[in-house]
């Protein structure tokens, strides 16, 4: 009955022990590994209304390396703080990286109320509106979560705040993640500038 005893606790030991091993290689390799445009398709084709009124596509992506972020105005913390951040450190590189600003909240955010908002942060950022069920397929294509959450005085929305780095061709290129360490989006934005 030891032995036996003995030999499960062995064996559910390795059995850990391996796959814990392969899980850590596994993430190792995953950090590691470049990817490349065509490794992902997000996105997907959309006509909506930036804060200046006008007409804008998926085309706008194009000629240059950029930034795509998700959010809404009235966020009270994650939307303003990415969006001072984005603009302080491509100022920092001498990049100018266009940053478009999608919102999640169009019932609020309006093209005037974004053309309001976005000027605190800088002049390379591009607010983008439109109808509901536009805005959310857009969200959805990149794999955007969102959820509209009542509060005492409304509702506020919990939303992803990745934020996509685009080549100059529009496809996807890699991400920032909320909170990355200022060198390290530093690294990366030299890496989409300079691909």
């Amino acid at each position: 009955m030891v032995d036996f005893f003995w030999s499960r606790k062995r064996l559910l030991f390795f059995t850990v022990l391996l796959l814990s091993i392969f899980i850590f290689a596994t993430s190792e390799w995953l950090a590691r590994r470049h990817f490349t445009e065509s490794d992902f398709s997000l996105g997907a084709p959309f006509s909506l209304i930036d804060h200046n009124g006008r007409v804008i596509t998926e085309k706008a992506f194009l000629g240059s390396p950029s930034l795509l972020f998700f959010g809404f105005t009235y966020c009270p913390e994650i939307c303003p703080t990415t969006l001072v951040d984005l603009s302080r450190l491509t100022e920092e590189l001498g990049f100018e990286i266009p940053i478009y600003f999608v919102t999640l909240d169009p019932e609020r955010d309006t093209p005037q109320q974004l053309a309001d908002y976005l000027p605190y942060f800088g002049n390379r950022i591009i607010g983008i509106t439109g109808n509901t069920d536009a805005i959310l397929s857009l969200a959805k294509s990149w794999g955007i979560y969102r959820k509209k959450i009542s509060t005492s005085s409304g509702y506020t929305i919990d939303h992803t705040a990745t934020v996509f780095m685009l080549s100059d061709s529009g496809k996807f290129q890699g991400t920032i993640a909320w909170g990355e360490n200022d060198q390290i989006v530093k690294q990366k934005l030299e890496r989409l500038w300079y691909k």
